[in-house]
C-alpha cells in the first residue's frame, strides 16, 4: 500500500512509470515488515511486525491466495488486554492452522495472554508457549506454495520477561537456523 501511495505522488507529478520501476525495484528490504525469509525452502515464510488488528489483516490479506499457517504472538504483557480476542478473532478466519506462543509477557502471565487470544477463537489453536518450538512446528507443517506468517516481534531483539529481564531474540534468525535445520543444511 505505501508502494501504491508513492506511485500515485509520482503519477501526479508527471513521473515516468518506467523510473518508478526502476527505483521501487532499488528499495531495500524493511527488516520486520512482511520480511521474507529464503534458505531454499519451496514455500514462503514472512516475519512481521503485526501487532494491531488492521496491521495483521493487512499481513493476512498480502497471502490470501496462500494456504496460511500464522505464528501469532502479538500481543504483550500489561497493555492493549482488548485487542487479544480481536487478534485470535482475526488468525481464525485467516489461517488454516494457527500456533499460539509466547512474545512480550512482561510481568504478566504469558499463558494468560495466549488463553486471551484464544478466547476470541471458534476453533482450538495449538499452543506452543516456547517462540522458537511454535515457529519450528509452523515450518514443519508448511507445504509446496503455502505461506508461514510469523507475526508479532518483527526486529525487535528481545523477548521481554517478567522483573526486566530481556532475553536476546530474532525471529528472522530463528527462522533461518529452524530452515536450515529442516532442509538438513545443518
Amino acid at each position: 500500500m505505501n508502494a501504491l501511495s508513492a506511485i500515485k505522488l509520482c503519477e501526479a507529478f508527471g513521473i515516468p512509470l518506467s523510473v518508478m520501476e526502476t527505483t521501487l525495484k532499488k528499495l531495500p528490504v524493511v527488516r520486520g515488515r512482511i520480511e521474507r525469509i529464503e534458505a531454499g525452502q519451496n514455500f514462503t515464510v514472512i516475519v512481521d511486525y503485526a501487532h494491531t488488528p488492521d496491521s495483521l489483516r493487512a499481513l493476512y490479506g498480502a497471502f490470501e491466495k496462500s494456504r496460511k499457517i500464522c505464528v501469532l504472538g502479538n500481543t504483550g504483557g500489561g497493555r492493549d488486554t482488548w485487542k487479544r480476542p480481536e487478534m485470535g478473532r482475526i488468525a481464525d478466519e485467516e489461517c488454516e492452522k494457527i500456533i499460539l506462543t509466547n512474545e512480550d509477557p512482561y510481568d504478566e502471565d504469558p499463558r494468560a495472554i495466549v488463553d486471551a487470544m484464544a478466547s476470541g477463537m471458534s476453533r482450538q489453536p495449538e499452543i506452543i508457549m516456547d517462540r522458537r518450538e511454535a515457529i519450528r512446528a509452523a515450518l514443519r507443517a508448511a507445504r509446496s506454495g503455502d505461506a508461514v506468517l510469523i507475526s508479532g516481534k518483527g526486529t525487535d531483539p528481545f523477548i521481554m520477561e517478567a522483573k526486566g529481564k530481556k532475553t536476546p531474540w530474532s525471529d528472522a534468525e530463528v527462522v533461518r537456523e529452524e530452515l536450515e535445520r529442516l532442509l538438513g543444511k545443518i
